[in-house]
């Protein structure tokens, strides 16, 4: 039986506010203080990482993952190194020595598409939900998560790539309304800066050119440029305030955590031999008290009875 080592992680969430006082400042100070900057998306609750930790697309995303495993100072001081591996092969058994493939296996590729595993991907990624546990307080928010495996150093790293990843999807999730006004943002203010520059150049040109000229139809042409630069100026102004306005946007609506317990490397496993060793002491002691306190007294009392009906059958 192979020995399993159970790593927990810890994470606290800070609850924001939903108001937008640090967005609306940065408005006022912009000269945008009537834009209502009220809105952005929906929080995410917290409460599903149960489940997001035991989707398919979750999991099936943690299948190339490296690993590396446990060598105890003992060992390395013996010249023992560690090996490479990642998470698909460590569960489905190919990082073993003694490892050999069906004849019709066909070898692994990464997945593209988590609705389309092989029945090989989809054991293996059944055993690593199995492996993997989130559980959240709903009162306070602390979410705990939970990794077991049969390497100390495996259960930590696994650990840490579980917490990382599920504060980066609920972080994706949360922001991606906001990067998208961003990236639409800057795509604007990018093509307003184009047209201001190319609007700069005509008008200054014009300049160059009419300067010896006094006709009337120049002067209207020279004007018509000047008012189009500086129409191309607070175009562009805009775009790059609303810009950085949806850069700030993006910030706010980060979720932060804090991790209150961190993936520590266990020290024994969780099906030691000391751990069975004090079992079965528990289980002998109890077994002791429970005779001497009752069993003995019960089996005198058998034994006197047996005795009395096998007199009465001799009489």
């Amino acid at each position: 039986m192979k020995r399993k080592y159970n790593v927990t992680m810890t994470l606290a969430p800070e609850l924001q506010s939903r108001n937008s006082s640090n967005l609306s400042n940065m408005a006022a100070l912009l000269g945008m203080g009537g834009v209502s900057m009220s809105g952005g998306t929906d929080a995410m609750n917290i409460t599903l990482f149960p489940e997001i930790s035991h989707s398919t697309p979750f999991l099936a995303a943690l299948l190339d993952v490296p690993l590396t495993s446990y060598v105890s100072p003992k060992q390395a001081e013996e010249g023992v190194q560690p090996y490479h591996t990642t998470v698909y092969k460590h569960i489905s058994g190919e990082d073993r020595p003694d490892y050999k493939p069906k004849k019709d296996e066909k070898p692994y590729t990464p997945v593209t598409d988590p609705t389309e595993l092989t029945r090989k991907q989809a054991v293996v990624v059944k055993a690593l939900g199995s492996a993997i546990s989130a559980d959240v307080d709903k009162k306070t928010g602390v979410t705990t998560i939970s990794v077991i495996m049969d390497d100390r150093m495996m259960a930590k790293q696994l650990a840490d790539t579980v917490c990382s990843r599920l504060q980066r999807f609920v972080s994706d999730y949360r922001t991606k309304k906001a990067t998208d006004d961003y990236n639409y943002y800057v795509m604007l203010a990018d093509e307003a800066h184009e047209e201001l520059v190319k609007a700069q150049a005509a008008y200054a040109a014009s300049v160059d050119y009419d300067r010896s000229i006094i006709l009337q139809s120049a002067a209207a042409q020279k004007e018509r440029l000047r008012e189009e630069a500086s129409l191309a100026n607070q175009i562009y102004s805009q775009m790059a305030q609303q810009r950085e306005l949806a850069r700030a946007k993006i910030q706010e609506e980060k979720p932060v955590y804090a991790v209150v317990q961190p993936a520590v490397l266990p020290q024994q496993a969780m099906n030691s031999r000391a751990k069975r060793v004090l079992v079965w002491a528990f289980v002998g002691g109890f077994l002791a008290v429970a005779w001497y306190g009752f069993g003995e007294n019960f089996y005198k009392k058998f034994r006197s009875d047996v005795k009395e009906k096998m007199d009465e059958n001799e009489a």
